[in-house]
């Protein structure tokens, strides 16, 4: 045997052969890929480059189309003979006072400014002798257009005055930054790079054409962060994407590309307007290309050969072992000499091999049924680790008995003053519980659903009776504690037909029957309450949003105090207190949301509705947190009834009365005689909110009320508020609330679950 052993990797022996065999082809592949690998290595270089080549040679071409529509667009509007005389009168508006012009030259203005291949903000045509523009709002002077609705500091109003042409036709300016000043805030329009153009044939008239260039930029740049600029024919800079960097020197010898430092600069001029577009790459990203590439393949190289070479020695082990273990099989050998099993010494050693085979199986099977309590036990454990709950109560049923009865208990605990020590006081008090019950029960799982909670599965656990007294006892010890306190849902006695997941649901919802104090609580079955149709009174009536409105403190406090009083009269668990103070904020929210109080909603939206009262034990708590939310909305409401304009009135109103219509701007101007530039701009001015965005704020807050309702389709709750179109609905109303309508209804209109009270 002991020469067998030795032998068994000799060289002439079929493991060695097979690992001979394997690792010649692995050398063969190794050194093709490795030949490969180095032929490519020389051409990553060059094809990097020629890649970014290519890319700016793209960008270029798609820059110059652009740049030679637009002026092609510009030369097609000034050689109308309609546009020339218009020109005209317009340069004399103070004298021939056709002011019915304007309306026209915005016309053909629109023809440009409209088209998005254009990526065009505006067309100001400048009157330089009026000292006026006329632009696609309207007519403004020239300070207020370049001071105010397009400020920059590159561009002041002096600067556009002492602008002149001389023989040119067309001039690319710069790119600067641009914003819109009002009154009362300021608006950045982003970069934009302004064309300007001779009013041909009048010398004092000038169009400015503002143009886009980050949408040029996104429409024929590269994907990549790359640095991009573009300098005219002189050298300067007209447009970067970045401007932390220094502007590039262009290269004397003419190169396409060269290395500055860390930077790899490549050059294209455009054949049309003669600029020079720059793109710059960083040295460190091609050289970590390169070095990325290699390691890769020297990576992918040497997990081949590790993985052919362990694979190569796994199937040899594989093809050889069986055969050695046969072998030494054959050549066992026992004390007594050949067995009963035949005379002949092979068949001997194959049924003493059998029966040592059937022996150990039998062993193994009488092992197993000895050990079957330890193993189910294991099992009731190992699904007490981090595992979802549903997941893991579902996994617990298929290793109970069957008919095996039980209780659960759900502990919930409750601090009356929140500390650092919150975990470390919680995970004493559950070891405390465990050690409660496993004393008297011995089979017994514990699992934690949540932080704050414990379920506690007693399985054979006897009456009902003797578990409540074991639970008076833990409520007398913790009588003392000033800190916290519990509520303990306890079930009945299950049979084994119940599954865990009912027991665990039907628990949650009696946590729901505790009653606001600072005491524990055992909750055995669900007690009557007179105050759930109180809660809908609440959360969608009107009374408290029209008191709200008045701006009357006492009114307002006298009203949320005699609903507290009321709701602890009727004997209404602490989740009736919740919902109740849940309703109460939602409506204070609707009042800040209709007389838009912006600095009030945003602090209305900075946490979920329940959270801060989440914790409360007493009405007094309540009363104080709901008197300290609506304090600064009712100073906020009297603040806006002493300053309120008619204007805005009157605009607010309408639009609360006719939100479902098919309502705009234009509509609520006309009924006022004022154009809707002039509505808008004053509307903005005095609500610091637009006003569409103020119209879909309304008209999202009514779907808010209607989605409760689960008969009203989304489709025609839409229609009822003004939305024509379902999908424009769902994504005003996700924009807002962070969820789509569907979502907001699941979480808001379901059903109660039922308490099942099946008894084993």
């Amino acid at each position: 045997m002991k020469g067998l052993l030795t032998s068994k990797f000799a060289l002439n022996g079929l493991f060695v052969k097979l690992m001979l065999s394997f690792l010649s082809v692995i050398l063969i592949l190794a050194s093709f890929n490795l030949f490969s690998h180095l032929y490519l290595s020389n051409k990553i270089y060059q094809e990097m480059v020629r890649q970014n080549e290519l890319g700016l040679a793209q960008t270029v071409e798609g820059y110059e189309n652009h740049f030679r529509l637009t002026q092609n667009m510009i030369l097609a509007l000034t050689q109308s003979d309609t546009w020339t005389a218009n020109l005209g009168i317009l340069s004399h508006i103070k004298e021939n006072r056709r002011y019915d012009l304007p309306t026209e030259v915005k016309s053909d203005l629109s023809t440009l400014y409209t088209n998005p291949f254009l990526h065009i903000d505006n067309f100001i045509l400048y009157f330089k002798q009026e000292d006026y523009v006329l632009e696609k709002e309207g007519l403004s002077s020239a300070n207020d257009m370049f001071g105010k609705y397009y400020y920059s500091k590159e561009y002041p109003p002096d600067y556009w005055k002492s602008q002149t042409m001389n023989n040119q036709f067309l001039k690319v300016m710069p790119a600067a930054v641009f914003t819109e000043n009002t009154l009362h805030s300021s608006r950045s329009l982003g970069q934009l790079m302004p064309v300007m153009m001779k009013a041909i044939p009048y010398e004092d008239v000038y169009g400015i054409v503002m143009l886009n260039p980050q949408r040029m930029q996104d429409t024929y740049g590269d994907a990549g962060n790359n640095p991009f600029y573009i300098l005219d024919n002189e050298g300067h800079l007209l447009f970067t994407t970045d401007g932390n960097m220094p502007t590039p020197q262009l290269p004397a010898d003419g190169s396409r590309h060269e290395r500055i430092g860390d930077q790899y600069y490549f050059y294209e001029k455009g054949k049309q307007t003669g600029f020079t577009y720059v793109r710059v790459t960083q040295a460190a990203v091609i050289a970590a290309e390169m070095r990325g590439m290699q390691l890769l393949l020297a990576v992918l190289l040497g997990a081949a050969i590790l993985v052919s070479v362990l694979s190569s020695l796994f199937f040899s082990l594989r093809l050889n072992q069986p055969l050695q273990r046969l072998i030494a099989a054959l050549d066992r050998t026992t004390d007594g000499g050949p067995d009963k099993w035949s005379s002949v010494k092979e068949f001997a050693m194959i049924g003493d091999r059998l029966s040592s085979i059937l022996e150990n199986n039998r062993y193994i099977q009488s092992d197993l049924a000895q050990k079957n309590s330890l193993v189910r036990q294991y099992a009731y454990t190992h699904k007490v680790k981090n595992i979802p709950l549903s997941s893991y109560l579902a996994d617990l049923e298929e290793v109970r008995q069957p008919d095996q009865p039980y209780v659960s208990i759900l502990f919930k605990v409750g601090f009356k003053s929140l500390s650092d020590e919150f975990g470390q006081h919680t995970l004493l008090l559950w070891k405390l519980i465990q050690s409660l019950f496993s004393s008297s029960q011995n089979n017994s799982v514990a699992l934690q659903p949540e932080q704050d909670q414990l379920l506690l599965l007693l399985f054979d656990p006897g009456p009902q009776s003797g578990i409540l007294q074991a639970l008076e006892t833990l409520k007398e010890l913790l009588a003392t504690e000033e800190s916290l306190y519990l509520t303990i849902a306890v079930s009945p006695v299950y049979s084994g037909e119940i599954p865990f997941t009912d027991a665990y649901r039907n628990l949650s919802i009696l946590l729901k029957e505790r009653r606001l104090n600072g005491e524990t609580q055992i909750i055995v079955e669900p007690r009557a309450s007179s105050s759930n149709a109180f809660h809908v009174k609440v959360t969608y009536g009107e009374e408290l949003h029209n008191l709200l409105q008045s701006g009357n403190e006492e009114a307002v406090l006298a009203w949320l105090d005699r609903q507290l009083e009321q709701l602890l009269h009727k004997d209404a668990a602490a989740e009736d207190f919740r919902t109740f103070a849940i309703g109460a904020v939602e409506q204070i929210g609707k009042t800040v949301m209709k007389l838009n109080l912006t600095h009030i909603e945003s602090e209305l939206l900075s946490s979920p509705p329940g959270e801060a009262f989440a914790g409360f034990h007493s009405m007094q708590q309540y009363r104080e947190w709901l008197q300290a939310l609506a304090q600064p909305v009712l100073a906020a409401v009297r603040s806006q009834l002493e300053t309120r304009d008619p204007v805005i009135t009157f605009v607010l109103d309408y639009l609360d009365h006719h939100y479902g219509e098919d309502i705009n701007l234009n509509i609520v101007a006309d009924k006022l005689n004022l154009t809707s530039g002039y509505l808008s701009s004053i509307f903005k001015e005095k609500t610091s909110i637009n006003f569409s965005e103020y119209l879909n704020n309304l008209r999202t807050e009514r779907a808010k009320e209607l989605l409760v309702n689960v008969d009203l389709r989304i489709q025609d709750i839409a229609t009822q508020v003004g939305y024509q179109n379902v999908n424009s609905f769902i994504r005003m109303f996700k924009r807002r609330y962070g969820m789509t309508p569907g979502e907001y209804r699941k979480r808001h209109a379901g059903d109660e679950p039922f308490i099942s009270s099946s008894h084993g």
